[in-house]
């Protein structure tokens, strides 16, 4: 069984920074069986994030025999593998990338093996229902490789927003608000691309550079969760040093 959301060869889209989206990204008795066994109470069993609007179960513990359903068990274990990241430097090219051993130095977070370069996540989250933005305009933390956003809003869902949207700033931002998610305020620039909150709609995107803004429309009318799948890879900080300096000795 093929459970990779990049099953569909996605179309690089290069500006305002490397991304592209994947419209019914699974196929569909996947998706309806990842839906059927939605990990709702043991997400909301955990301490919720961002002011208590959001709920994440992280890879450490999905992967954990018996916490969630196997099918939910096989996409995040699929997901923070290197086959998969191997699937994202085909879609990427050479802004993911290349790692020797790759097998060998990388792990889910949680599960690292002692001296991994790489660490990859695969979370399910839940935001409130709630009116205003979750996520204001941001750049993501600079270790982080790549991104990926799968989209599972509930069926009887009626609210608008929640958006992916994808800005378009002239400047490299340097100084982020940590305490307000990274938020950027008015370096932020223009909207230029808005991602549906569609089912098994996946966005993702390349952090190779400080301008990656992106950020969530807020909702109107909400009185269901925000459901999505949260899909990262990124060095830890021992490596990403490492790979600045081989990336300076080559030039």
């Amino acid at each position: 069984m093929n459970i990779s959301v990049l099953q569909k060869k996605p179309n690089l889209i290069l500006e305002p920074y490397p991304h592209f989206v994947i419209e019914n990204a699974l196929p569909q008795e996947i998706y309806d069986s990842l839906e059927r066994e939605w990990p709702k109470d043991q997400l909301l069993e955990t301490e919720p994030f961002d002011s208590g609007i959001c709920h994440r179960l992280k890879a450490d513990q999905m992967l954990k025999p018996g916490k969630v359903a196997n099918i939910w068990r096989e996409f995040t274990e699929y997901h923070t593998s290197s086959t998969f990241y191997k699937e994202m430097q085909e879609a990427f090219g050479d802004l993911v990338p290349h790692i020797e051993n790759l097998e060998n130095t990388l792990s889910p977070r949680g599960w690292d093996k002692g001296n991994d370069w790489i660490g990859t996540d695969c979370q399910t989250v839940m935001h409130k229902p709630i009116d205003f933005s979750s996520r204001t305009p941001h750049i993501d933390n600079p270790r982080e490789i790549y991104a990926a956003l799968l989209y599972l809003p509930y069926k009887d869902d009626l609210s608008t927003g929640g958006e992916f949207q994808i800005h378009k700033t002239d400047q490299h931002i340097h100084e982020v608000n940590k305490n307000g998610g990274r938020a950027v305020g008015d370096k932020a620039g223009e909207i230029v691309k808005t991602v549906p909150y569609k089912p098994n709609t996946l966005v993702a995107f390349c952090n190779n550079s400080t301008k990656c803004v992106h950020g969530v429309s807020a909702r109107q009318n909400a009185t269901l969760h925000r459901r999505s799948v949260n899909i990262i890879a990124e060095f830890n900080r021992v490596a990403k040093r490492k790979m600045f300096e081989i990336q300076e000795n080559r030039r």
